[in-house]
């Protein structure tokens, strides 16, 4: 039995718009990143490169994490973008096997960081040691910046 013209249309209008729905949200927006982690002992040693990464990150979806690894500095850094009209990221960052069990934070001590993605670029300071208990003032040490520039914002 011939199956009917407007069942195949039907199937192939739906498939269609199935195609287009996983192109659509494959990523909402694109993250180029850079982490500079010369510190200035490095620089006193003559090493001024040696951490240094850079890369993009094209997938990454509203309100879920966008996940950049930096093999080289052993470090991975986890962005939330939020789908409403804030403008706003929040970055968490991690550390490796080679890192401390206090890595990592950010100014402060802090164990997030907040941007706003209406400024051209991001740029944070990383540490790694203790987070910040109450009013404490910690000291961390710094392992580097990183930069992030946020572009295809739907």
């Amino acid at each position: 039995m011939p199956v009917p013209l407007s069942r195949i249309l039907s199937v192939t209008i739906a498939a269609i718009g199935v195609f287009l729905s996983v192109d659509a949200f494959a990523g909402d927006y694109t993250v180029s990143y850079a982490f500079d982690g010369t510190t200035k002992e490095h620089v006193a040693a003559g090493a001024t490169n040696s951490f240094n990464e850079a890369g993009i990150a094209k997938e990454c979806q509203y309100d879920r994490p966008c996940t950049i690894e930096l093999t080289k500095s052993d470090l991975t850094i986890s962005l939330n973008v939020q789908r409403s009209g804030r403008h706003k990221v929040v970055v968490f960052a991690d550390g490796g096997r080679s890192r401390s069990i206090g890595c990592c934070y950010f100014s402060g001590g802090e164990q997030r960081a907040e941007g706003d993605l209406t400024q051209p670029m991001l740029w944070l300071r990383m540490y790694e040691g203790h987070a910040r208990k109450r009013n404490e003032v910690v000291q961390n040490i710094h392992l580097g910046l990183l930069y992030l520039q946020f572009s295809d914002l739907r």
